[in-house]
């Protein structure tokens, strides 16, 4: 690990940063859904199971409803069924793909078979999963989790009205490397904690993606510090691309 982001990470508690998110997602779901279950997608890794295990310690099992989301075969499926095993959840598999396949050819129908680019087909899934937990959530008079994070979120790692969705967000100011302190004090297996970042629905990383590693990220976003100038660069012109994502959607406000 960068000797800067361990030292920094060292001079935090990560027991009561642990323990003050279980406390805040309790008093959220008191004032704003009493009775309600947290409904959570499940993907297996930190992010999902970190919110699930939380959102358990905070609300108990039997409040706390997961879903498992595949476009068709996923390779992986089988870390999520294990996540909602281990935590002891209800939970359902919903394939999304059909919905998907829908939605394209719908959509190249209605454009008379104009191209795809690779973003537009990127973001469909994303926003098929948050329909589809909204759906089962307004079902059992739920709320759902956001499960992104302050890495994602800084350099635009998330679909806007798909995973950047939700009603309640507890990892939102939570880099990649304080979330696994917090795996690691939840106690989570090592294979929920440390599973290589991945959307799930392609076959590259999150950090393929990037063009650099999340330990980069982190470090850059809490320390400031990047030893590399043309990761630097990279961090810094995908966070000022993608600011918007971040902030509330702009209103036009007509003089009085």
């Amino acid at each position: 690990m960068n000797p800067n982001l361990k030292s920094y990470l060292a001079k935090k508690d990560y027991h009561k940063i642990t323990q003050d998110c279980i406390l805040w997602i309790r008093q959220w779901f008191a004032e704003n859904g009493p009775s309600s279950p947290a409904v959570i997608g499940i993907s297996g890794g930190k992010d999902s199971s970190t919110v699930a295990a939380l959102c358990v310690k905070a609300l108990g099992k039997d409040r706390v409803f997961g879903i498992l989301m595949p476009d068709g075969v996923q390779k992986d499926i089988d870390v999520s069924h294990r996540v909602v095993e281990y935590l002891g959840i209800q939970n359902a598999v919903i394939d999304i793909h059909s919905t998907v396949e829908a939605v394209k050819h719908s959509v190249a129908e209605g454009l008379k078979d104009a191209a795809f680019n690779t973003q537009s087909l990127t973001n469909i899934p994303p926003r098929v999963r948050m329909t589809t937990l909204y759906a089962v959530s307004q079902t059992m008079n739920g709320r759902v989790s956001n499960n992104c994070n302050r890495s994602e979120n800084f350099v635009g790692y998330s679909t806007i009205f798909g995973d950047a969705a939700g009603d309640f967000s507890p990892l939102a100011n939570l880099t990649v490397a304080e979330i696994k302190e917090i795996g690691k004090v939840l106690g989570l297996p090592r294979e929920f904690v440390e599973k290589t970042p991945a959307d799930g629905l392609s076959d590259r990383t999150d950090e393929d993606a990037f063009g650099f590693t999340y330990e980069e990220l982190d470090t850059y976003i809490l320390t400031g510090i990047c030893d590399d100038p043309a990761t630097r660069e990279k961090i810094e012109k995908r966070h000022a691309a993608n600011l918007f994502k971040l902030r509330p959607m702009p209103e036009f406000q007509p003089e009085a």
